[in-house]
């Protein structure tokens, strides 16, 4: 079925042809690895064959399937936004591609085009986990002869890819009061900055939201008599859309809400970009003498912080930050021995407070009773 052929060049072909099926070749740098391709197509035809398998039609591209994919599920499910735009670029990636020519190295030159551009390795995996839902959706609902695991496997891969970090950037990059007094400080010189960062910067701070909560929220969703405000479909693990959550606003933020919505009664409250607030709180950092990459929502991180700081317990920070899952609010607590001493210190004095109010309480009625039996 697999007939190899060296070329002058060192390099071995690979041509496999199997009835029903078009033709297939391919080139690799040695006689192992396609000898090894010719294993696993094999195997894939047969697999084809047994189950009923069909070849794509002719000039269909991964284009194609992404909207087929997305006309399949519009009826029984609403993909967030950020989905949309990731199989946008896929199809701008990808999307004059056939889908039966979609090859590993495809995924490889991804991946790499991805690392210039200082992705991350989770945001990588995330754009490749959603080409693998494509990939299976052609298997498993088309019938055809694709290999479904294909982009699931480059996924896997970046897992041994020491030099690509797969998890998120964690908490370590929780700004100091005195790189966000840098930060703000460059502002003061901006005479032309259409955006009032620092007040933005400061109820980041107050209120733990992501920028786009912050440039999302409305004056027609405050509650004036009990200072909270609602925020319409926050960002959640598994839907978005509907979301919707009352936070209070800590007096600090309340003051902040109540100067910039002045008399006015509906609209956005901070009428603002949630992407030119990233963009001028950057530039400032820049400008400023932060040298980390500290970002306008790494104030998320430490506002969380700060809220354990002052005393809040995990369901009430929980409550402001919106994080359906307590376990990931352990990162933000940043316990130190001093605070156990400080802690336990306030709450010997609260115990001999209540003590001695209690000692107090006993003395007065004591003394009430004194004063009847004096009387009777």
């Amino acid at each position: 079925m697999a007939s190899f052929q060296k070329l002058p060049s060192g390099n071995w072909r690979v041509l496999i042809r199997a009835k029903g099926h078009k033709s297939i070749s391919a080139t690799f740098s040695s006689e192992k690895l396609a000898k090894a391709f010719a294993k696993e197509k094999e195997r894939q035809l047969e697999e084809i064959k047994a189950t009923g398998r069909t070849a794509a039609p002719k000039g269909s591209t991964v284009a194609h399937y992404i909207d087929d994919y997305l006309n399949y599920i519009q009826h029984g499910r609403t993909l967030q936004r950020s989905a949309l735009f990731i199989y946008k670029a896929l199809k701008e990636r990808f999307g004059k591609i056939g889908i039966e020519r979609l090859s590993k190295s495809h995924l490889d030159s991804f991946i790499e085009a991805r690392k210039k551009e200082g992705v991350q390795g989770q945001t990588i995996a995330g754009d490749l986990s959603l080409l693998s839902t494509i990939l299976r959706y052609c298997y498993d609902v088309k019938h055809l002869d694709v290999d479904a695991d294909m982009a699931d496997k480059a996924r896997k891969s970046l897992k041994s890819n020491h030099k690509l970090r797969i998890k998120s950037r964690e908490v370590e990059c929780v700004p100091t009061q005195s790189e966000i007094d840098a930060i703000i400080g460059v502002f003061a010189t901006k005479k032309r900055q259409i955006i009032n960062m620092p007040q933005l910067i400061r109820f980041g701070l107050f209120t733990s939201m992501r920028q786009s909560e912050i440039c999302n929220i409305r004056i027609e969703d405050l509650d004036w008599e009990n200072k909270t405000v609602v925020i319409r479909d926050r960002k959640h693990p598994n839907e978005k859309m509907g979301n919707n959550e009352t936070v209070p606003l800590l007096p600090s933020a309340w003051t902040i809400v109540e100067e910039w919505v002045g008399t006015r009664t509906a609209g956005p409250i901070f009428p603002y970009n949630p992407k030119s607030v990233s963009v001028a709180f950057s530039r400032a950092r820049d400008q400023s003498s932060v040298t980390r990459p500290v970002r306008f929502h790494d104030l998320r991180h430490k506002a969380i912080t700060d809220f354990f700081g002052i005393g809040l317990n995990v369901p009430q920070v929980a409550l402001m930050s919106g994080h359906r899952d307590w376990q990931t609010l352990k990162r933000y607590t940043h316990v130190k021995a001093s605070d156990v001493h400080t802690a336990y210190n306030a709450l010997n004095i609260k115990q001999q407070d209540a003590k001695h109010l209690s000692e107090q309480v006993d003395w007065l009625v004591q003394q009430m009773g004194e004063m009847r039996g004096a009387q009777a």
